[in-house]
């Protein structure tokens, strides 16, 4: 198995907001948590993790445009208001951005400023959940109209934004979003655009796990039954470094924030106290255990446990396919 020495992709967690309250997102539920304080990251804190990671890439000689930065986890990107900031430093460091976004935030302000950044942009992804009005405002309370203004005004004054646009219909109920529905956002898009029905993309975030991922609700991790990989996109958690918004470092996307994950349960150090080097080598040291494939005392006390997207025992393709990512990433990026 391959281990990477530093991360390639890096997602962190600007600021604790969002404008929309997704019924799948940690975020709607910490609403009504009178414990939970909403923060964001400094100008100064963003240009750290940028420029400590950017370092690294040097260091380790990783191709321009190799690298790919997510300045999002469970917020928006376009409501970060030092996003300028985010796009200023991966263009000064050849580092692609990628962002997701529920699309109800397409000002000029933030148009102007993808504009000017394209070249440093992949796709922008935009999620929506729902098929219908009501639907769309039930499962993440936006008024499906405000999305389809926002969305024609990118289409109409920008259109090379909007011709990067990758929009995602989901609904609570997994089934594929009907022909019409798809026809009616793929409108609002510009050439090169595309709308797209997905399906099956729950996670254990929602209390459930895809399907295959699933795990009996009375298992216990034991001596001839434990974690021993992971299906969260076969490997990617051992390239990508999740940061949560005080500088604290996570294991997954599945893991939200500090509040959920308390030192004393989890603690794999800040990028603000030891770097990005720090947190990933520890890191690191979790992703081992996590895939050796014999039984030891520590698998007992994984946080992995937990997860429905967690490999059991040589669930093979799981690992076949990590193993083959591994290289894969390795041929890509290291000499």
């Amino acid at each position: 198995m391959f281990y990477s020495p530093i991360p390639l992709c890096v997602a962190f967690e600007p600021i604790n907001l969002c404008n929309a309250q997704c019924f799948c997102c940690p975020y709607t539920e910490f609403a009504t948590d009178k414990t939970f304080t909403k923060t964001k990251m400094s100008k100064e804190q963003i240009t750290y993790l940028i420029e400590d990671w950017a370092k690294l890439l040097r260091e380790y000689k990783i191709k321009p445009w190799g690298a790919a930065i997510l300045p999002w986890r469970y917020s928006d990107p376009l409501v970060n208001p030092h996003l300028e900031t985010v796009l200023e430093l991966a263009d000064k460091h050849k580092i692609i951005v990628s962002l997701t976004t529920n699309a109800i935030s397409f000002g000029k302000r933030q148009c102007d400023l993808l504009q000017k950044y394209k070249h440093t942009l992949t796709k922008i992804f935009i999620s929506v959940i729902g098929f219908t009005e009501q639907e769309v405002m039930e499962q993440m309370k936006v008024n499906r109209e405000r999305t389809f203004k926002s969305l024609a005004f990118v289409r109409d004054n920008y259109p090379e934004i909007s011709g990067m646009m990758d929009i995602a219909i989901k609904n609570r109920s997994q089934g594929a979003a009907p022909h019409k529905v798809i026809e009616k956002y793929q409108k609002l898009l510009a050439p090169g655009g595309r709308a797209k029905a997905k399906t099956n993309w729950m996670s254990n975030r929602l209390g459930k796990g895809d399907n295959d991922w699933t795990k009996p609700s009375n298992w216990k991790a034991s001596e001839k039954s434990f974690v021993n990989g992971c299906g969260l996109s076969a490997g990617k958690i051992m390239n990508r470094l999740e940061i949560m918004v005080s500088g604290r470092a996570a294991l997954c996307c599945d893991m939200s924030y500090d509040i959920n994950f308390p030192k004393e349960k989890w603690d794999m150090g800040s990028i603000f106290d030891i770097g990005i080097k720090g947190v990933w080598e520890n890191l690191t040291k979790y992703h081992k255990l996590i895939y050796a494939q014999e039984f030891s005392k520590e698998k007992l006390n994984l946080i992995c446990n937990d997860c429905d997207r967690s490999g059991i025992n040589s669930a093979g393709w799981t690992l076949d396919k990590t193993i083959s990512h591994q290289r894969r990433q390795q041929r890509m990026f290291f000499k």
